[in-house]
C-alpha cells in the first residue's frame, strides 16, 4: 500500500493539487458500489478537479468522490473515458497519464499504468489477456495485460495522427482517429499489425457496435481549429455505418452544418437503437430504413455535455455541465423519456459506466 500512497501523491503533486494519504489505507469497512452507475467527471482541465460518483437508482443515493474516500488522493487531471472489465473499473485520466484499475466493489486502486503520453480510451481483447489505450498526440496503441496491468508494447497506426474510441470485434481492432483525420484504422489482434484503413467522414468523433455487428460512427466534420491533411476540408456532420465483416463504409446521414454533438455515440443494452445528442436527444434504431422524423426528447436551456443509456432497463442518463466550473448534475429519464430524477455530481460530468 506505500507503494501505492507514493505513486498518488506523485500524480497529484504534478496536478498541482495536495496529496494527504491515509497511510494506513482504506477504511477497513469500505463504502460498497453494489448495484448502480459510476458518473465519471473530467473536472476543469489543468485543476486536478476530476471525480467519481456512484448513483443508486433504486434508492436514489448519491455516494460522492469514490476514488478519494477509497483511496484518501484526488483522482487526477481530466477524467476522460472508464471500462468495466471482470469487476475492475478501469478508470483514464487524460492529461495525469495514468490508467487505474479500480475494485468496482470498493473503489480501491488495485494496479494501475502511469507515465502515458495522452491516454484516451481502452478496450480489452475477447481474451481477457490483452487490452490496448488509445492516446492523443501519438499514432501509437499501447498494448498492455489487464491481468497485471503493465505494459506490453504498442502498435504503431499508419495513415492517422492519433487514436480515439475503439471497438473490439472477433479477431480485430477499430480505432476511430478523430483528431484532424477522415479515417479509421483496423487492427488485427491475433498479430498487432494494421491490416486497413477505412475513409468516412471528416474527424470519426465516436462509435457504437451495434446487434448486427455493424459499427456506427458520428463524424463531427471539422471546425475552424481543425489541421486538417491537405486537400481535406471542412464539410457537414455526418453519420457512418462500417460493416466490420467487409470493411465497407457508407454514410447514412447528414447533418446540418455547424452541427455541434453534446454527447459520444451510445447504444442500449440489446445493441438495437444508438442515442445522441444533436441540439435534442436523438433515437434511431439500427435497422430502420428512415430517420425519425421528431427526437425522443428536446433539450433547452442548459450544457448537456454527457449520455448513458442503462443496458438493463433502458433508463436514459443525460450529464449538465453547467458552468463547466462548478459542480454538474445529471437527470435520469426513463426509456419513453419520462424524468425520473435529477442529481448532482462533481464538476464536468461526462462518462458513465452501469454495474
Amino acid at each position: 500500500m506505500k507503494k501505492l500512497f507514493s505513486i498518488l501523491c506523485a500524480l497529484c503533486t504534478i496536478c498541482f493539487i495536495g496529496c494527504n494519504p491515509n497511510v494506513d489505507g482504506p477504511d477497513e469497512q469500505p463504502v460498497p458500489y453494489d448495484e448502480g452507475v459510476f458518473v465519471l467527471c473530467e473536472g476543469s482541465y489543468g485543476s486536478g478537479t476530476a471525480s467519481l460518483w456512484f448513483y443508486e437508482p433504486d434508492t436514489k443515493t448519491v455516494k460522492a468522490d469514490v476514488f478519494g474516500q477509497a483511496n484518501d488522493a484526488m483522482l487526477g487531471d481530466v477524467g476522460q473515458s472508464m471500462l468495466l472489465h471482470n469487476g475492475d473499473l478501469l478508470v483514464v485520466v487524460n492529461n495525469s497519464g495514468v490508467v487505474y484499475s479500480l475494485d468496482a466493489s470498493t473503489g480501491v486502486v488495485k494496479e494501475m499504468i502511469d507515465n502515458l503520453l495522452s491516454p484516451r480510451f481502452v478496450a480489452i481483447a475477447p481474451s481477457a489477456t490483452k487490452g490496448y489505450i488509445s492516446q492523443m498526440y501519438t499514432n501509437k496503441l499501447v498494448t498492455f495485460d489487464p491481468r497485471t496491468m503493465t505494459v506490453t508494447g504498442e502498435v504503431e497506426l499508419n495513415g492517422v495522427a492519433d487514436g480515439e474510441q475503439m471497438v473490439i470485434v472477433g479477431d480485430k481492432l477499430f480505432v476511430a482517429a478523430w483528431s484532424n483525420g477522415y479515417k479509421v484504422a483496423v487492427v488485427d489482434i491475433t498479430t498487432d499489425t494494421q491490416i486497413a484503413t477505412i475513409e468516412v467522414g471528416v474527424q470519426p468523433y465516436s462509435i457504437a457496435l451495434d446487434k448486427n455487428n455493424t459499427l456506427w460512427i458520428v463524424c463531427d466534420g471539422g471546425n475552424e481549429w481543425s489541421s486538417l491533411p491537405e486537400g481535406v476540408t471542412m464539410e457537414a456532420p455526418s453519420l457512418w455505418k462500417l460493416n466490420t465483416e467487409t470493411l465497407a463504409a457508407q454514410k447514412v446521414h447528414e447533418f446540418a452544418q455547424g452541427s455541434y454533438f453534446r454527447s459520444r455515440l451510445t447504444i442500449d443494452g440489446k445493441g438495437e437503437n444508438i442515442y445522441f445528442i444533436n441540439d435534442a436527444l436523438w433515437k434511431v434504431n439500427v435497422d430502420a430504413e428512415k430517420w425519425p422524423t421528431e427526437p425522443l426528447l428536446v433539450l433547452e436551456g442548459w450544457s448537456q455535455y454527457g449520455l448513458g443509456i442503462d443496458p438493463y432497463n433502458g433508463d436514459i442518463y443525460i450529464a449538465d455541465a453547467k458552468d463547466y466550473a462548478s459542480n454538474g448534475s445529471v437527470l435520469r429519464y426513463s426509456a419513453t423519456g419520462e424524468k425520473l430524477d435529477e442529481f448532482e455530481v462533481g464538476i464536468c460530468p461526462s462518462k458513465f459506466v452501469f454495474k
